[in-house]
């Protein structure tokens, strides 16, 4: 079964503890920016009542001290390719895809571990890049 590699909303989704069928016996990923776009939501004093955060808000306070520690402390179930591993890949890819950083990381990352990508929204541009390297994507939140 080919890896699993989660935007931010999806590793979120993990990490509360919400079990989705297709992601069982799969090895799960994300990756840096992913990470640190739902650590900003998370762990932030902003507010409460974001996209990423307010899952993670509305939680019972036990359910969400357990979730708020797995995103401080990436279990190790959860696999992040180095930049070390991802940065000639990324540099290779970037002549032919025009994407932002965050893309290019995610392309590099599917590419890298053969996984499928798992979006909670359209991102035309990505998902673009992935079908012409022969990637799966599923979009759905």
């Amino acid at each position: 079964m080919r890896p699993a590699l989660l935007d931010d909303g999806h590793l979120s989704a993990v990490l509360r503890g919400i079990g989705r069928a297709d992601l069982d016996g799969r090895d799960l990923f994300t990756t840096g920016y992913w990470y640190i776009r739902l650590c900003q939501a998370v762990l932030g004093e902003r507010s409460a009542s974001g996209k990423l955060s307010s899952p993670f808000a509305s939680l019972p306070a036990s359910l969400r001290s357990r979730a708020t520690a797995a995103v401080m402390q990436l279990p190790d179930e959860i696999g992040l390719v180095s930049l070390r591993e991802l940065a000639p890949l990324i540099g290779r890819l970037r002549e032919h895809h025009s994407l932002n950083v965050l893309g290019m990381e995610a392309l590099a990352a599917a590419r890298y571990l053969g996984a499928e990508v798992f979006l909670g929204a359209e991102s035309p541009k990505l998902q673009a890049a992935l079908a012409l390297e022969h990637l799966a994507v599923q979009v759905r939140e």
